[in-house]
């Protein structure tokens, strides 16, 4: 006859034990609730908790997550994802720079900022983006605007010009080398620089 093997346990919903119901390392369960409790030291700890709108979950925590060694242990891994991260707090701090979020949905990066892959977008309105300025050798912002040469055409990007982002001067109309003068008559910016 096998040797059948009790824990403790209650039927009552949302019952916990406490330290004095279980020994250092000692072992109860919820049958109503199907969650799995052991005593560490001086406190109850959850070691399964059954979710009942999908499969048996790890537990609820209740403590700082914490490695024992620093700058050891990944969370994930580069095939092993987890899909959406949710906070509560403010700022993630990323090797000691921060990106904080003020509540309203808008976020700042600390330090000198964040670098971007070269010709990085920013959505403007419903789908519509628009690259961000570049740093130019200044360290002004720029932003690079396609040029194009009757030789290669309007579809062949002869080079980019690098023109300033925040406008000193608005070119309204431009005069060719032929004495066309490209503009409009409704005073509409060709370009800033």
């Amino acid at each position: 006859m096998a040797t059948v093997i009790k824990l403790k346990r209650s039927t009552t919903a949302s019952a916990v034990p406490t330290t004095s119901d279980l020994e250092d390392g000692e072992v109860a369960v919820n049958i109503t609730d199907k969650v799995v409790y052991m005593r560490s030291g001086g406190s109850i700890v959850t070691v399964a908790n059954f979710n009942s709108g999908s499969s048996v979950d790890l537990s609820a925590i209740d403590q700082h997550i914490l490695p024992d060694t620093t700058e050891t242990y990944d969370l994930g891994s580069v095939s092993k994802r987890f899909r959406s991260l949710y906070l509560a707090g403010d700022t993630i701090d990323i090797g000691g720079s921060t990106i904080s979020s003020d509540g309203t949905g808008t976020i700042s990066i600390s330090a000198s900022g964040a670098t971007l892959p070269l010709n990085s977008n920013v959505e403007v309105v419903s789908g519509v983006t628009k690259t961000l300025a570049l740093a130019g050798e200044d360290g002004s912002p720029v932003q690079a605007v396609p040029f194009f040469t009757k030789a290669l055409g309007l579809n062949t990007q002869a080079t980019k010009l690098d023109f300033k982002a925040d406008p000193d001067k608005v070119v309204a109309q431009f005069t060719l080398a032929n004495g066309t003068v490209l503009g409009s008559s409704q005073g509409n910016t060709l370009f800033f620089f």
